[in-house]
């Protein structure tokens, strides 16, 4: 039996149709059989499987969107080693690995195998109300506690400690009063961590970033703590709208005396195709880091 990709498309950007058939094209000439996703399948006007969510059978699963598409697949297909592949089709695509000009350019080596496979860590956040577990979910990028359409800031408890800990027994770290606090990954840096003035930190150093929202006080920095740590974030006031936001995406109300706590994930998301080199580029091209080149 031969490889298998699963086809996942944002049908709401521009030129998704040739892009979808552009790489149903090039699997086919590779001899790579497909499927498509539901909403991806009622694009396009060709015959083809339906992609099964709740039992994927394929060896490769390529994204056609940008970022937002592929964090959205890969909470999918948490627990599943399956090698996702991004193609930007507008937008930021700092995570994706090809564009529409070089899209066959650099989907073939991943086909061939030759191309680098990034395992990225990942994040879960556990809602904890009255001692009970109120929620827990994952993310890849991010998890956000913010006063969401709360007028009053949030005053936040922080404690760093085990994993194996109990709730209350890590270090204090201190209370902020702040819109909100990023819990970030490394590949969350350059997301809304960036643009809180959190630190940048190069994916394969496994981390957690803690960066506060708009925090009353001059003397409350961003921290970084080891993956092997849990974070304690105890809602101590102002939890009136508040929220925990999951890669920007799925919303869990928190109420005043909930803690969150957010350690590693337990998978590991393997983005195809995505190299240190394409990581310092997109540094450079999207964010103009490294300030301006001699003329």
């Amino acid at each position: 039996m031969g490889s298998r990709a699963a086809i996942v498309a944002n049908t709401e950007r521009r030129g998704v149709s040739e892009a979808v058939g552009r790489v149903v094209s090039r699997l086919s000439d590779r001899g790579w059989s497909w499927a498509l996703d539901p909403a991806t399948l009622d694009l396009v006007d060709f015959d083809a499987e339906r992609f099964d969510w709740a039992a994927p059978s394929a060896d490769l699963v390529i994204t056609l969107g940008g970022d937002g598409t592929l964090l959205a697949t890969a909470r999918r297909l948490r627990g599943r080693d399956l090698p996702v592949f991004g193609i930007n089709l507008g937008g930021l695509g700092f995570l994706t690995a090809a564009a529409p000009v070089d899209l066959e350019a650099r989907l073939d080596p991943v086909l061939e195998g030759t191309a680098p496979v990034d395992r990225r860590m990942t994040l879960a956040a556990e809602v904890r109300r009255k001692g009970d577990r109120a929620a827990i979910h994952h993310a890849l990028n991010d998890a956000v506690i913010h006063k969401g359409g709360g007028l009053r800031v949030l005053k936040l408890s922080i404690s760093i400690g085990d994993v194996r800990e109990g709730i209350g027994e890590g270090d204090a770290v201190g209370t902020y009063l702040a819109d909100g606090l990023i819990l970030s990954t490394p590949t969350g840096a350059t997301g809304y961590n960036l643009s809180a003035d959190g630190p940048l930190v190069v994916p394969g150093l496994d981390a957690i970033l803690m960066t506060p929202i708009c925090a009353h006080a001059l003397a409350i920095r961003p921290l970084v703590a080891p993956s092997d740590r849990v974070v304690e974030v105890t809602v101590d006031r102002g939890a009136e709208g508040a929220v925990l936001i999951m890669d920007g995406q799925v919303e869990v109300p928190v109420e005043e005396g909930d803690v969150v706590r957010v350690r590693e994930g337990d998978w590991r998301v393997p983005l195809a195709g995505v190299d240190r080199p394409l990581y310092f580029e997109r540094l450079r091209s999207r964010f103009m880091y490294g300030g301006r080149s001699e003329s």
